[in-house]
């Protein structure tokens, strides 16, 4: 008998048990994400863990305009034509 594995494929309907731990600013930024969107950690951290889930890896502030993780999607230069763009809705 070999330690080698099986060449045979699983079988596509076996079941798959996964586990993902998360710790420190990263497991405290997960956690207010969750409760913003009215999700579950748990759930944030495996689409964290699976790479479908991109979390900032510094402050925004410190990045901006921030690289990989847009807050809205706008003007570059709304701050400073607030006024203007207000104005017009309102004339509307």
């Amino acid at each position: 008998m070999s330690d080698q594995p099986d060449d045979t494929p699983p079988d596509s309907h076996a079941e798959i048990t996964a586990s993902v731990t998360v710790t420190g600013s990263r497991a405290a930024l997960l956690r207010d994400l969750a409760a913003v969107l009215g999700r579950t950690p748990e759930a944030l951290a495996i689409e964290w863990a699976a790479g479908a889930l991109k979390l900032p890896t510094t402050a925004v502030a410190e990045t901006l305009p921030p690289d990989d993780w847009g807050l809205f999607d706008g003007p570059p230069d709304l701050a400073a034509r607030t006024d203007e763009l207000l104005h017009q809705e309102l004339d509307r």
